[in-house]
């Protein structure tokens, strides 16, 4: 199953860059079938300026060819176009995609492609992940701390393959808070690990990790287990779109959640550009069975801390006698 085709990274451009690609490949067959003509001639056929055709006319090294294009070869190069659930890398990829709708993103001018966290250890493992499957990213990152105490801190790449790559594979692009975006349609298709993959990037950035409860009266269970995300109000109906397609996802894996979607205007703020946003929360049950299906599913691998937590409140359940299913 391809997920990401060269047709893919040539429309997360500008109209002008797709534009000048569709002339392009008009141009090589007109070479192709008249190798005689110059490039004023082929510009003027094809309808467009004597100086873009010209360096694609130039031989040798300064050859041209329009960006995207550049783009397409750069990933053919590394194995990553056509990208398709078999790759090799295929989990790890959709891990981070699962961050990138979380705490981290790519830029309205897709200039950066960046993950925040309050701890260091946890950008520096997606930074080495990152590597690994992109070793050409390497020397194209920069780790940037802020907050009022400096107390998060914000790892980016700006190599712009990787973030045409990431764009075209459906990462929302500028502030999720106010932009519309859905879950890639090929997570319904996909197999089993790349969802748990994608879920477990999701959920490193913004689950909210369920306290173990211990009552004298009723069955032992968990509280607080739900999953937040900030979202302007004026989008509410294509939020709430988006969180029925999580749930449905979920339900799939063996997850079950109430079905219910709050919206908490206790939280709500306004944003510099006059946007009023707040937070929205799907449920998770928090019945024993369930908690530990989704604790053993999903290994939070973005976040250490959020992880043993989760650890810690399992241990307590298993200590009062409570087993998985």
């Amino acid at each position: 199953m391809i997920l990401v085709n060269e047709q893919d990274i040539i429309n997360t451009y500008s109209e002008f860059d797709q534009l000048s690609c569709r002339k392009y490949f008009e141009y090589l067959d007109l070479v192709k079938q008249n190798p005689s003509f110059g490039y004023k001639k082929c510009a003027k056929l094809l309808g467009i300026p004597q100086g873009r055709v010209r360096w694609w006319h130039t031989k040798g090294s300064k050859k041209g060819k329009p960006t995207p294009l550049k783009t397409i070869d750069k990933l053919k190069e590394f194995g990553f176009l056509p990208f398709d659930s078999s790759h090799e890398y295929i989990e790890d990829i959709l891990r981070i995609l699962g961050t990138l709708f979380g705490d981290g993103g790519i830029d309205c001018r897709l200039n950066t492609m960046s993950f925040i966290s309050a701890h260091k250890e946890e950008v520096e493992l997606w930074k080495n992940n990152l590597i690994k499957i992109f070793p050409f990213v390497e020397k194209k990152m920069n780790l940037r701390e802020g907050g009022e105490f400096g107390h998060s801190y914000c790892i980016r790449t700006y190599d712009r393959a990787v973030i045409r790559f990431f764009a075209a594979l459906g990462t929302p692009i500028g502030s999720k808070v106010v932009v519309q975006y859905a879950l890639p349609q090929y997570l319904n298709s996909i197999h089993k690990n790349g969802k748990i993959a994608f879920f477990d990037g999701l959920f490193s950035s913004e689950i909210a990790i369920p306290r173990f409860v211990k009552s004298p009266h009723i069955t032992n269970y968990f509280k607080n287990f739900s999953l937040g995300l900030s979202k302007s109000i004026e989008l509410e109906e294509s939020h709430r779109k988006f969180f029925e397609g999580i749930q449905l996802l979920l339900k799939s894996l063996g997850i079950e959640l109430t079905g219910h979607i709050k919206k908490d205007l206790g939280f709500s703020t306004q944003r510099k550009d006059g946007a009023i946003s707040c937070m929205y929360h799907i449920f998770f049950r928090v019945n024993l069975p369930n908690v530990f299906r989704f604790h053993k599913m999903f290994p939070l691998k973005y976040s250490i801390f959020k992880k043993a937590k989760f650890d810690g409140e399992i241990a307590k359940a298993l200590q009062n006698g409570n087993t998985h299913d």
